[in-house]
């Protein structure tokens, strides 16, 4: 709870910071807020507000082991924002709290003992990056991915309102516990009206981690948003709405295995498929970028339908991998971007010739997505798919791996462009402070793929 009223406190003295034109000290003001949360949860200095929350809110390992991911991911793509935000540095502030603030809201998912917190948790991740999305005013797609993920959000929200309002009729309480002991008592004869509560609140998380069939809000909002909100959102928000998705489903339905094992199996093979057989045929990066993400989530989502007593474990693996690449790649593509105009995958033909440290970073991040060893996106594709085969879910593994292969090309496709030597891009500036964030996620990546156990043991 102390990282929460850190990270909250941090978000609102921003906003002060950009009231008294001492907009400079944000930065620094947003990285050390993260490096306090994330000391508070890893140093156990949580602190015991059950009294006042009324076991509204668990921090057990799970929930601890999602907040330090997901803290550790905005401190990165914070640097992204002081470069991308640069010339518009009288809205950084606002903006920096705005993340601060969402971030606030996936802690709260993750942790949530009562489904009533678990609705403020969602409000308050997405109501921040509806305004985010829709932050460069100049530009009809920023426009468009707001109002379309604002449009999309609210009619998710709404099915999980009315999957708790069901799920609240039967069980007579929000508090997971009650509602894990009320499954137990009813085994094998549930009411219709709590499988219909639990089946539409599954719709709000599938919802949020896109996956199919709602995912087609993703390539649009990943492509018109801002780049540093998309890599927010590709990150932090699915890395949350898993976590979240993981507790329910623990806590609610998980003994009633007819119930939401087949259905989240056929929803994780769908999600592979069509993810990779979109992106085979994108052509804009930031596209792609999105397809993979719902790609991935098909991937961790084999992980949730065979869950088991550590499958999270694999799952925060798996999601701590995807983070790094996704937000390498995605930094890499706002700095070409803003210098060279380039947005599609044929654009990076030749960048080599003259930046081959973004070319170098570039290809690991491709690599790692693509699940290619020694590095960090392998070994959570391999935990998960050897998770999936010891609980007897083989075909979901073999069209795993299918849809790998296709993946493996596209995200090739995006290395030899940049390799080709008929074609040269320009010289790209980067700052030291840019140049070490690229270094910095390349070694956590690395370090991630090396030494896997060392993440484990740690989690």
């Amino acid at each position: 709870m102390n990282s929460i009223i850190v990270l909250a406190a941090s978000g609102i003295l921003s906003m002060f910071v950009g009231v008294f034109r001492f907009k400079r000290l944000a930065l620094p003001l947003m990285i050390l807020a993260c490096a306090a949360a994330l000391a508070l949860i890893l140093f156990n200095g949580l602190g015991d507000y059950s009294m006042f929350m009324n076991k509204m809110l668990l921090f057990d390992k799970f929930s601890i082991g999602f907040s330090a991911v997901m803290i550790t991911m905005p401190m990165l793509v914070f640097v992204v924002c002081r470069y991308y935000y640069r010339k518009y540095i009288e809205h950084l502030s606002d903006i920096y709290a705005l993340f601060l603030f969402s971030l606030v809201g996936g802690i709260l998912i993750v942790s949530f003992q009562n489904l009533v917190m678990l609705f403020l948790g969602i409000e308050i991740l997405s109501i921040p990056l509806y305004v985010l999305a829709a932050s460069n005013r100049r530009n009809l797609l920023s426009n468009e991915a707001g109002l379309k993920y604002y449009l999309l959000g609210s009619f998710a929200s709404c099915f999980l309102l009315l999957g708790i309002t069901f799920v609240y009729g039967t069980a007579q309480s929000f508090d997971m516990d009650v509602i894990a002991a009320y499954v137990s008592e009813n085994s094998g004869n549930l009411p219709g009206l709590f499988i219909a509560g639990c089946v539409l609140m599954m719709g709000a998380f599938i919802f949020k981690i896109s996956a199919v069939p709602f995912h087609f809000w993703a390539p649009d909002v990943y492509h018109g948003s801002p780049t540093v909100i998309t890599a927010f959102m590709a990150t932090v928000v699915k890395t949350a709405a898993f976590g979240a998705f993981i507790r329910f489903i623990d806590h609610t339905i998980l003994l009633q295995t007819g119930i939401w094992q087949e259905a989240v199996s056929l929803i994780a093979a769908l999600t592979m498929i069509v993810g990779n057989v979109m992106a085979l045929y994108q052509t804009n990066f930031k596209r792609l970028l999105g397809y993979s993400g719902v790609a991935n989530a098909g991937y961790v989502l084999i992980a949730v339908a065979t869950l088991q007593e550590n499958s999270y474990v694999f799952v925060l693996y798996y999601m701590a991998g995807y983070s790094l690449a996704t937000i390498i790649a995605f930094a890499i593509y706002s700095v070409i971007k803003e210098q060279t105009s380039i947005d599609s995958i044929e654009g990076l033909k030749g960048l080599f010739a003259n930046n081959r440290l973004l070319t170098s970073t570039l290809a690991i991040a491709m690599l790692s997505l693509a699940g290619i060893p020694p590095l960090a996106g392998f070994f959570g594709k391999y935990a998960v798919f050897a998770n999936a085969v010891n609980s007897g879910n083989v075909w979901l593994v073999v069209i795993a791996i299918l849809t790998s292969l296709a993946g493996v090309y596209y995200y090739m496709r995006v290395m030899v462009n940049t390799l080709q030597s008929n074609n040269q891009v320009e010289k790209v500036v980067i700052s030291n402070n840019y140049r070490l964030l690229l270094l910095v996620s390349i070694f956590l990546l690395l370090a991630l793929g090396v030494l896997p156990q060392l993440f484990f043991d740690m989690v």
